[in-house]
């Protein structure tokens, strides 16, 4: 009788227990390998947005701390009329290009803060800037009547200009200037009428309709109070600005700090000779530049692996998140103080 051999197919328990081994071994290191790369992105993309966050805050205070103080061509030494009411209140002080508010303590600025809301909401232990001049391009004065005294309450401009009631503006003609409130605009062959009538006509409204001269062929522009200041936007701190007496508008979210000093030029070379903090800034219209120094966080949680020390206008700090940190700072020139 012949024999029938039978072999043995498969795998025995050890091999398929060798083989699930390797395969959870080289699952691990695909899993840390995909863990490894995705917290690295994390930290790649907070830092280019720190980064991003920062370049466009500076472009926003780099620009309007420029131009301060700016009003066409109605430099300075040129005569100009303020025919506002309370024309020395924080919002209408037009004169005073700059201005800077020290945060000394948690809750206590050197100067004192403005009252009734002009920077609302700002967080303690951070400094405020206030710029002031030209918001916007210019029209050109088609027709402005005369009067005795002349300039009345009427200026003509293309219509279309932009202007809207209540805004305060500056009239130049490069030989003198006034600063009045709109008070109404009508519009009638192609041309804006541009009123600014005295009475109860808004805040702050108008002392008088004289404006001291006649303005045919001069500019008009609008020119405002820009407050610039970190508050809590959400749970997140960010840069506000406020123009006027409008609404404080968020600007960039992630800005944890903010802190200022400024150039004054003592011998008038158009330089800064030492920088001051804005409580003992000795004559605000020597400033001639303003160093900026921010403190940026991510604003995702968890992006280190463990909280990460910084330090910042010479204080190292600890802090209890494990967000991403960045301090960045700039020096502005004011142009129309070095010129």
């Amino acid at each position: 009788m012949k024999r029938i051999s039978i072999k043995q197919h498969g795998f025995t328990l050890v091999e398929v227990m060798v083989a699930m081994t390797i395969g959870l071994l080289l699952m691990s290191g695909v899993i840390t390998i995909l863990t490894s790369s995705h917290q690295t992105y994390r930290v790649n993309d907070a830092l280019a947005r720190i980064q991003e966050n920062a370049r466009y805050a500076f472009h926003i205070l780099s620009k309007d701390i420029r131009m301060a103080g700016y009003s066409g061509c109605a430099g300075n030494g040129v005569p100009t009329v303020n025919t506002l009411n309370n024309s020395t209140d924080f919002l209408w002080r037009l004169g005073q290009a700059l201005e800077g508010f020290e945060a000394i303590k948690a809750t206590v600025w050197a100067p004192a803060l403005p009252p009734s809301g002009a920077i609302p909401s700002p967080l303690g232990g951070r400094d405020i800037i206030v710029v002031r001049g030209v918001d916007g391009d210019s029209t050109k004065i088609i027709q402005h009547p005369g009067g005795n005294p002349p300039g009345s309450a009427d200026l003509k401009v293309t219509a279309g200009s932009g202007l809207e009631e209540g805004n305060i503006v500056l009239v130049t003609d490069c030989l003198a200037s006034a600063i009045f409130q709109i008070t109404n605009i009508n519009t009638s062959s192609n041309k804006d009428n541009i009123v600014h009538n005295t009475g109860n006509t808004g805040t702050p409204g108008n002392s008088t309709k004289q404006l001291g001269k006649e303005f045919t062929g001069g500019d008009l522009v609008k020119i405002s109070t820009r407050s610039y200041f970190i508050r809590m936007a959400e749970i997140w701190p960010a840069l506000y600005r406020k123009v006027g007496a409008s609404q404080a508008e968020e600007l960039v979210r992630g800005i944890e700090d903010m802190q200022i000093e400024y150039g004054e030029d003592l011998d008038e070379n158009w330089t800064a000779d030492i920088y001051r903090t804005a409580d003992v800034v000795v004559n605000w219209g020597k400033v001639v530049s303003v160093r900026i120094s921010l403190l940026l966080q991510s604003i995702g949680d968890n992006i280190t692996s463990q909280p990460q020390p910084y330090t910042f206008n010479g204080t190292t700090t600890t802090p209890t998140d494990r967000r991403l940190r960045q301090v960045f700072t700039t020096v502005i020139t004011l142009r129309n103080r070095v010129s």
